[in-house]
C-alpha cells in the first residue's frame, strides 16, 4: 500500500468513529431502561407529562401598594396589604415576602452592586491583560 492510501484509511477510520460518538451522544437512549426511570412519577398534582393533574392548584395573591417618594429628604415609605389566598391542601406555617428593587432600570441604585466591568464584548486579550493571574 502507499502512504498516500494509508493516509486515506486513516481518515474514513476517524470519520466513522467520529460519526458513531455523534449518534451516541445524541440519543443517549439505553434500551433496556425502565420507563419510571425516565419518566417523573404521576400524582394527583401533575402528570408524568408535567401536566396539571386532577388535585393541581396554583396559590395567589392580591396585593395594593401605597407608596411616597419624599425626593428633598431621600425617603421611601409606604404600606402594602396583601390577601394570600392558600390554595394548597396543606397548611403554610409562614409567608415569605421578598421585596426586590428594578435593578434593570437605568438609574437604578442596584446598579451601584455590581462587582464586575467586564463588559459582553471584552476580547480575550482585553480579558487576559486586565484580569489573568499571572
Amino acid at each position: 500500500m502507499s502512504k498516500n492510501n494509508y493516509v486515506w484509511i486513516i481518515i474514513l477510520a476517524i470519520f466513522l468513529s467520529l460519526n458513531t460518538y455523534a449518534q451516541e451522544s445524541t440519543y443517549n437512549i439505553n434500551k433496556f431502561e425502565q420507563i419510571d426511570e425516565v419518566l417523573p412519577t404521576a400524582n394527583l398534582y401533575r402528570t408524568a407529562s408535567g401536566a396539571p393533574g386532577v388535585k393541581y392548584y396554583q396559590q395567589k395573591a392580591d396585593y395594593i401598594i401605597k407608596a411616597n417618594l419624599d425626593e428633598e429628604k431621600n425617603k421611601l415609605s409606604g404600606e402594602e396589604t396583601i390577601t394570600y389566598f392558600n390554595n394548597s391542601p396543606d397548611d403554610l406555617t409562614y409567608l415569605w415576602v421578598q421585596l426586590d428593587q428594578n435593578i434593570r432600570e437605568k438609574n437604578s441604585l442596584g446598579s451601584r452592586t455590581t462587582t464586575s466591568s467586564i463588559s459582553e464584548t471584552t476580547s480575550l486579550s482585553s480579558y487576559e491583560s486586565n484580569y489573568a493571574n499571572d
